[in-house]
């Protein structure tokens, strides 16, 4: 694919996206464990208000939540609060952080820029699919990003994060 057209993808997918933007979604996470042969599906309503908060409150399990403001990353499961933190933005937790709210956001070389990846462009008829593979992951880091994003609106229809370790997590848009 030539640059020029890559480039486009990026900016178009930006483009129809606006600081303010209020969307509301059902979901569905799942999580696999490879070596452990394990998988989690969980699923709830996600609420993004760009271009920092973001509420991700479960149906499946029931009362757990997940709360994204500025300065703040909150996790609270099977009756445990965890406040993670992202003062620093170099940390772990302050990039996936900054990374989920640039992809929602639609900002995909931003996403790319925070985790030292190599971000690759195409469509798939009504979308646009854009992978972002780190160059030195370890374990604990995004090591591949796949974002698919709807043509026309620019929502974020599935997000799969791959760690170094070989575990993943896919987001996807009921």
């Amino acid at each position: 694919m030539k640059l020029l057209s890559v480039l486009l993808i990026a900016t178009t997918i930006l483009s129809l996206h606006q600081p303010g933007e209020t969307r509301e979604f059902a979901f569905t996470e799942t999580h696999v464990m490879p070596k452990m042969n394990k998988t989690t599906v969980s699923e709830g309503t996600m609420r993004f208000h760009a271009p920092e908060e973001l509420r991700m409150d479960y149906t499946k399990p029931a009362g757990d939540y997940t709360v994204i403001a500025k300065d703040k990353f909150d996790v609270f499961k099977k009756g445990k609060m965890q406040h993670l933190n992202v003062k620093n933005p170099t940390q772990r937790m302050a990039i996936y952080r900054s990374t989920l709210l640039a992809c929602l956001g639609g900002d995909v070389e931003k996403a790319a820029k925070l985790n030292k990846a190599k971000a690759t462009y195409k469509t798939v008829g009504n979308t646009y699919v854009c992978t972002l593979k780190a160059e030195n992951a370890t374990p604990h880091d995004i090591a591949v990003l796949e974002l698919i994003y709807d043509k026309k609106s620019g929502q974020l229809k599935s997000m799969t994060i791959t760690e170094g370790n070989g575990n993943y997590t896919t987001y996807a848009v009921k």
